[in-house]
């Protein structure tokens, strides 16, 4: 496997290790992006108490533009539709905090690091669909 290959899957692994440590049910697609498969399988699939969360995730050491193509994304939706969850691409540049951008559009996706101001949070994020506050969670 590549360094690269590497270096992102190394940090899909601490994405899902924070979202289970939030208390989410947590899966790490296998192979996830490898095109070794005939389904498409997410980077990461995250279910808290009456939602899901379908991930694409993406690290970068460099902040540049982040190009994910209309196929992924449209079978991203396909698989949060089947599952009845929300699509997000989370995004991590080397020193930042992840960020989350909702998808809703079936056409490619660019994204700026400028556009990150305006995306969730992680905490945002979970905030968004819990009922209670995190804080009340990780007690």
């Amino acid at each position: 496997m590549s360094l690269p290959k590497r270096k992102g899957s190394a940090h899909e692994r601490a994405l899902a290790n924070k979202l289970w440590d939030m208390g989410l049910a947590v899966l790490r697609g296998c192979s996830s992006g490898g095109g070794v498969r005939k389904r498409f399988v997410p980077d990461i699939v995250a279910m808290g108490p009456g939602f899901i969360l379908v991930l694409e995730v993406k690290y970068r050491s460099e902040r540049g533009t982040i190009r994910i193509e209309e196929e992924k994304i449209v079978k991203l939706l396909e698989f949060a539709e089947r599952a009845k969850g929300d699509a997000y691409v989370a995004i991590k540049f080397r020193g930042d905090d992840w960020r989350f951008i909702p998808v809703t559009n079936k056409s490619s996706l660019l994204i700026r690091p400028e556009d990150l101001g305006n995306a969730f949070t992680l905490e945002q994020l979970i905030n968004k669909y819990m009922s209670k506050s995190l804080m009340e969670y990780l007690k």
